[in-house]
């Protein structure tokens, strides 16, 4: 698969799985098939001028949409609780896996914290219905025009992330596979197009349902383990 795209000279994949519709169990006939993973670039251009690791991304839509995030941005974003992001680090199996990236996955549950979590998880998903319920009262449909004929999908999506909310804040794990709650899913996304008001309600009483939890996650994520890795990753790189 990794055939599939090319990289810039230097730079070296890491990370491959297939995210999306496919590994939450969700796909059907004609679903895409998305993939996301890490790569580095070498030591050296981390040292130079011209190294952003705020812009190191690779986005690549043929023949398959692939994301790829270099390894220092993709850890930033998990520290901030990145949803999409996050995810990549509990698949249960990759295509690429290089081993210095095992020490990473070791400490995974360790970038998380509880505040990250909630306002990256419950906080998007809530902030999504609203969002739907507004459109709606305005009279139009979806989360904008493009989207209007998904409104069930982002209503499942948005549900899904409650989901893998609950999952951390009571296990510090994530079961990407979600296809054991797709009727609950499925039956969602049929609200939202039918009743947005009660699908907004249906969120937020979700919503109090997961802020009651009291969580051993700790508050915060562990930066100092994800800096240590960094530090550790660029020297055995360099």
């Amino acid at each position: 698969m990794s055939e599939s795209f090319r990289l810039d000279p230097g730079e070296e994949l890491l990370l491959l799985g297939v995210t999306g519709s496919t590994a939450y169990g969700l796909a059907h006939e004609g679903s895409d098939v998305d993939r996301q993973g890490v790569y580095c670039v070498p030591t050296e251009t981390v040292l130079g001028l011209s190294f952003n690791a705020n812009k190191a991304s690779h986005v690549f839509t043929d023949p398959d949409d692939v994301q790829l995030h270099e390894i220092a941005k993709f850890v930033g974003l998990v520290l901030k609780g990145n949803p999409t992001v996050t995810e990549l680090l509990f698949l249960a199996e990759y295509e690429v896996l290089d081993d210095r990236m095992q020490p990473l996955l070791e400490i995974r549950s360790r970038l998380l914290g509880q505040r990250t979590v909630r306002a990256a998880y419950t906080g998007y998903a809530i902030a999504q219905a609203k969002r739907l319920a507004n459109r709606e009262a305005e009279g139009r449909k979806g989360f904008n025009s493009d989207l209007a004929k998904r409104t069930a999908k982002h209503g499942r999506h948005c549900f899904r992330l409650m989901l893998q909310a609950e999952q951390l804040l009571t296990t510090g794990e994530i079961v990407v596979d979600v296809s054991q709650h797709r009727d609950d899913l499925f039956a969602v996304g049929e609200l939202a197009e039918r009743d947005v008001h009660a699908f907004l309600e249906r969120f937020e009483q979700r919503k109090a349902e997961l802020d009651a939890i009291e969580s051993s996650m700790a508050e915060e994520p562990d930066v100092e383990a994800a800096e240590r890795f960094l530090i550790d990753f660029r020297r055995s790189n360099l």
